[in-house]
Order: structure tokens, then sequence, then C-alpha cells
């Protein structure tokens, strides 16, 4: 009788337990998984071990970044995707416009060389060489001509709480365009923030419309190098100044953009035709010629055909080199820029310091990418002294400055002219 009496009283406590265990499960759950990690044997995480599994679970998937330095021998043909004032008769053979995944934002590189402050080294490994060291031969002495992007600020009427609404739209937002890194270095250059105004700015350019609202509010101290992206990515717009002019609130947003252009829109409607109809007929010379064929005589063609001339009308455009044959170093190296494009091969527009403000080309081959600089070829007796040379060739007679220290290390052999 003890004996059952005893079992029955063991039975009872048990089910006071169990009762008891299920009413604290319900209050708090994590009891029942606290129970089941232990008799599964796995025990009780760390609070360590718990944060670790929260950022593991929070990473986003990201996939690899697409290098810029990548160069094809030729590239594809694509037809343009905008619709711009650009005519017809212009034939793209170079201009590929995919989409390319930006580099993880990086600390894009400046040079405050010509400031006399520390030198940056660029994106791609470049070290600009101190300028100090810059000595300008005799023979190509005065042959430059570049003017940096300038930009004209004014501020705005006060508004309450400091903010301005314009009266202006964003205009063409280029929403569907994109540009491939391997022609439009300086694009990748910018954070998606400042890709996003780029498209906006080169889609306004192209449909001739100077003055808009920027889509993004970016401040006036980060706009220059936007402006400074889409005109060095882009020779095709030659009737695009280096000026623009940014009216900012109290704030220091830019409200308002507009650009300066060089002719007007009953101009570049038969400027256009003349302008391709020439080059076309240019590039009709080397159309089946390899790559570095293509980049030699495109180089003499140039040569012949332009003169070096200070005063020269647009002398910062490729117009002012391919249509009116007499130009300054800007608009040598943007007429080769835009020649080279179009035959499929990866050709900068690189600006900086040569004994004072000078602009060349970077151009890609197969095996790495060379310094160009048809401007200081253009002198008698010295036709390929500046063709094909590597950074270390360059370092006395040119560095480059602001983004442009960011374009691929110059360190090709296999075409480089000694």
């Amino acid at each position: 009788m003890n004996i059952l009496k005893k079992i029955i009283t063991g039975i009872g406590v048990l089910a006071a337990l169990l009762c008891a265990l299920i009413i604290l499960s319900a209050i708090n759950p994590g009891i029942t998984e606290t129970l089941s990690s232990l008799l599964s044997g796995n025990g009780i995480p760390t609070q360590g071990e718990e944060s670790e599994a929260v950022e593991d679970s929070a990473e986003p998937f990201r996939e690899e970044d697409e290098e810029f330095s990548d160069i094809p021998s030729e590239a594809e043909e694509e037809e343009p995707e905008d619709d711009s004032v650009l005519p017809e008769e212009e034939e793209e053979t170079g201009a590929r416009q995919t989409v390319q995944r930006q580099p993880e934002e990086p600390d894009r590189g400046t040079s405050d060389s010509a400031s006399g402050g520390e030198r940056v080294r660029g994106l791609n490994g470049y070290e600009p060489p101190a300028e100090s060291g810059v000595s300008v031969p005799e023979a190509v002495s005065g042959k430059s001509g570049y003017q940096p992007i300038t930009e004209k600020s004014e501020e705005l009427p006060d508004a309450e709480g400091g903010e301005y609404t314009s009266d202006l739209g964003y205009g063409e937002t280029g929403d569907n365009l994109s540009f491939d890194s391997i022609f439009y270095p300086y694009y990748q250059m910018l954070d998606p923030k400042g890709q996003h105004l780029y498209r906006q700015i080169y889609a306004n350019a192209a449909a001739y419309n100077a003055a808009f609202v920027p889509i993004e509010a970016v401040p006036v101290s980060e706009l220059k190098d936007v402006v400074m992206a889409v005109y060095n990515d882009h020779p095709e717009l030659f009737w695009l100044n280096t000026v623009f002019t940014c009216r900012y609130d109290q704030n220091k947003i830019c409200a308002e953009l507009e650009l300066e252009f060089n002719m007007t829109l009953e101009e570049l409607t038969a400027s256009s035709k003349t302008f391709y109809n020439i080059t076309n007929e240019i590039l009709s010379q080397v159309q089946n010629l390899s790559p570095y064929e293509k980049e030699v005589r495109l180089h003499d063609i140039l040569i012949e055909r332009v003169e070096y001339e200070k005063g020269a009308d647009k002398n910062q455009s490729a117009y002012s080199a391919l249509v009116d044959g007499k130009s300054v170093c800007a608009g040598y190296a943007r007429a080769y820029q835009y020649l080279m494009q179009r035959m499929g091969i990866p050709c900068f527009y690189c600006t900086g310091y040569a004994g004072t403000d000078h602009a060349w080309n970077i151009v890609g081959l197969d095996d790495g990418y060379y310094n160009v600089d048809v401007t200081w070829d253009d002198t008698e007796g010295g036709q390929y002294d500046y063709f094909n040379k590597t950074d270390e060739a360059y370092a006395d007679t040119h560095v480059r400055r602001e983004l442009s220290v960011n374009l691929p290390k110059c360190e090709g052999q296999r075409y480089a002219v000694q």
C-alpha cells in the first residue's frame, strides 16, 4: 500500500512539473529552443556567436566588381540607345553601352600637385610625379591650350528652410542610358548618385537642353567632378563648352545647373552633318587595318590635317581639329579620342600638367595602355617622340591631374616606340 502511495505521489509531482513547464514555454518560447539545443547536443550559443550569425545572414549577395582595365582587341558594334540631336550619319562602332558594375565606393583619387599639396595615388596605381621635375623640351614649348572645367557658382534668393524651388524641370533624365567601362572610364569613377547625375547631364547636353534641375541633391563641392566626367568621356558632344553654372540654395545644394554650348541649335544641325561626313571619310581609310595600324594611321592623319593655333575657334572640341583643321592640345586629343572610339579602340582623354595645363590621350591595345600626345608629335622631325610611351617615359614631361590620375597606368611594351 505504501509503495502504491509513493507511485501515485511521484506521478502527481511529474504532472505538476510538466504543467509548469508548459506554462513557462508559453510565456517565454526561448526556453523551448534552449531545451531543444541541450537535447540535440548543440549547446547554447554564446552572445558572440549569436552576433556572428546575425551578421552572416545580413550580408547581401554581391557579385565581384569588374575591372575597367581589361582591354579587347576590338569592341563589338552596337547601336546607340538614346534619342539625341546626333544625326543618323554617325556610325557607332566602338561606344558599346552595356551595364557595368561600379566598384565599391573607393576613395576616388585626385591630385593636389597643382597647388603644391600631397600627390594622391590613382585608383589604378598611377602615382603622379612631382610637377617641379617637369621640363618641357624647346621643340614643343607653348604647345598646350587645354582649359580645365570651370564652375561659376551663384547663390539663389532666400527661401523658407534654406531650400529653393526652381521653375525648371529635370529635362532629359538619361535613365535609359548605360556606359561601358571600357570606353567610358570617368563614369566608373563616380558613386551611384554621381552616375545618375552624369546620365542626366549627358542626355540634356545631347538634346541641346542647357538648363535643368539636377536629378540628385548634390553639394556644390561635388558637382564639378560629375560635369568633368561627362565632358572627358564624350568627345562627340563637340558643342559642349568647359564652363558651367551652378545655382545653389542656402544648404549649398545645387538647385539649378546650366551648361554652356559653343554654337546655336541651328548651327549645330548643319555642323553635325559636316562633322560626321568628314569623320566618316577619315575612318574609311583605316577600316581594314589592325588596331595598332589604326592607331598609327589616325595619329598620322591628324598631324597631316591639323595645324596648331592657340586662338582657333572652338579649340577645346574635336570639331576644331576635324572640321576647321586648327586647334590646340585639347582639340587634337578630343579628335583622336573620338576617331579611336569609333574604331572600337579604347582611347581616353587625359588632362594634367606639362609646363602648363595640357591634354593628351591614353590608348588601350592588347597588351596594356600607352600615352599618346598627338599635339607634341605635330612637330617637324618629331612625329613619334610622344607616341605609345609608358608613364615612366612621360614622368619628366607629363603629370596627370584631377580625375585623370584614376585612368589606367601606362605600362604596355609590345607597341612602345623607343
